[in-house]
């Protein structure tokens, strides 16, 4: 497994491999992984720093691995299309950053 890490973050994995098996559906099991441990846990405080802990690092390892990966197929628009959702999600990622801290 590290080994698909290290080879996803330099590039080297396919597009289709990173972006629908990890960057979806990782997100998705991550999240509703995290959401029902938020269920769990009573402090607003303890949610939110376990929230970041858990999905921080997956977070930013998977967007850099698509948008490292985002070339390897054979019509470019899908690297293109890859990229947009990754620059989409981070804004958007950051803006509920700004919501939540304020």
């Amino acid at each position: 497994m590290l080994l698909f890490i290290k080879s996803a973050w330099s590039g080297n994995e396919k597009r289709t491999l990173v972006f629908w098996g990890y960057y979806l559906s990782g997100q998705l099991g991550l999240g509703l992984l995290v959401g029902t441990l938020l269920v769990v846990i009573p402090s607003e405080t303890v949610q939110i720093t376990a929230a970041v802990l858990l999905l921080l690092p997956y977070v930013i390892w998977v967007s850099w691995s698509v948008w490292a990966c985002a070339y390897n197929v054979g019509q470019k628009y899908w690297g293109h299309a890859a990229r947009v959702v990754v620059v989409i999600s981070v804004m958007s990622a950051i803006r509920n950053l700004i919501v939540i801290m304020e």
